[in-house]
């Protein structure tokens, strides 16, 4: 079987898919990587085979600016996270239009028996659907109908041009990364994968005091429009303050800001979040789904500081699942967020609910138990 597998050029969109295209290929299947050509590197590393579908198409570009080039205001101050939401899935539409005709080629001359595309991956959807080949949808915590909205606004002329009406296909079949799917959405064990890691010899050693890791993600603390690393630094300031030691999971170039550390924090950079967590008593994230997965998989308490997208509904899930706190932006300082982390450290329920629900999700069906039932879709 062949299967094409479409991705965002972003580590916290393909990332969740790499387990699954190993068990693929485990089983003897063949499998490509969709992406922009500039998002190869990241695809190769991971140990698959990339397909390029476009030369360069970052982020920045599609989602921040329209098709000609020109910026794209943000949404006022204000507006509601529906409409917020829809405006990302324009972004999301303008990278299937910028990949689509790549898509297309690539279906048509390497006759994939299957296309599978993370839940903002339209033009594999498009692809597949307009040359009959069966297609399965990954979904995040969330399903985000509201990019879909977006997105489908976005692609209206190429969706008339390949004869599928005025909305976005639905796939053959979805599988969802939360542990309690719905709508018919088969289950899929998340199984942390962070990139190339090496592990920490410090991550190994009995607990002195205890340790908190920091992480607002890859994105936010370089293209947000707000000054993250600032906060970042005042975070760890709070937190030792109080007799925490702290671990900074950030790119490479915000850490480089803080040289020398600050006492009490242990390291700062790039850290494999999969071999970071289980060492540490809370986690303070973003709420990406990445992030907040990893951590719970491994039954470590959560401090959510949602800023943008899926991040609010994957921190009101977490809070659901008695498995941490989600503090709003507006209200979320300093001395909030550490007070939030000093409750997950004293009471004991939240080490509590952390635990059932990673128990809940090593009770779904992992990668390799998910792919029998994609070779039953296969055409």
């Amino acid at each position: 079987m062949r299967v094409l597998i479409g991705t965002g050029p972003l580590c916290g969109h393909f990332f969740p898919l790499v387990p699954l295209a190993w068990a693929l290929r485990a089983a003897g299947h063949e499998v490509r990587v969709a992406a922009p050509g500039d998002f190869s590197p990241t695809v190769v590393a991971a140990g698959l085979p990339a397909a390029p579908t476009a030369e360069e198409l970052p982020f920045v570009r599609f989602m921040f600016h329209d098709r000609s080039g020109a910026a794209v205001p943000p949404p006022a101050p204000g507006t509601d996270r529906a409409t917020r939401l829809t405006h990302s899935g324009r972004g999301w539409g303008r990278l299937a239009a910028g990949t689509l005709d790549g898509t297309l080629d690539l279906v048509e001359r390497w006759r994939p028996d299957l296309v599978v595309s993370e839940a903002t991956e339209y033009a594999g959807q498009l692809a597949g659907a307009a040359r009959g080949v069966p297609t399965v949808r990954v979904d995040w915590l969330s399903a985000m109908p509201e990019y879909r909205v977006g997105a489908r606004a976005e692609l209206a002329a190429e969706l008339d041009a390949l004869g599928l009406g005025d909305g976005l296909p639905e796939p053959t079949a979805r599988l969802s990364l939360r542990p309690d799917p719905a709508d018919g959405a088969a289950a899929l064990r998340y199984v942390p994968y962070s990139g190339r890691a090496v592990q920490p010899d410090w991550a190994l050693a009995p607990r002195e005091r205890p340790r908190v890791c920091l992480t607002l993600g890859s994105m936010l603390p370089t293209i947000g429009r707000l000054d993250f690393p600032g906060r970042l630094a005042g975070l760890m300031d709070s937190l030792t303050g109080r007799g925490l030691e702290v671990v900074v999971a950030v790119d490479e170039g915000v850490a480089r800001r803080w040289d020398p550390l600050p006492p009490g924090v242990r390291a700062a950079g790039w850290l494999p979040l999969e071999l970071v967590a289980p060492a540490c008593d809370v986690v303070i994230d973003h709420g990406g789904m990445g992030s907040t997965l990893t951590a719970a998989v491994h039954g470590v308490p959560q401090v959510v500081l949602p800023q943008t997208a899926d991040q609010f509904a994957n921190a009101d899930w977490l809070a659901d699942q008695g498995a941490g706190l989600a503090l709003p932006p507006d209200a979320a300082d300093t001395a909030e967020v550490a007070d939030a982390c000093t409750r997950l450290l004293d009471e004991p329920q939240w080490a509590k609910g952390g635990a059932a629900l990673a128990d809940r999700i090593a009770a779904q069906p992992s990668p390799a138990a998910v792919v029998p039932l994609l070779e039953r879709l296969a055409r």
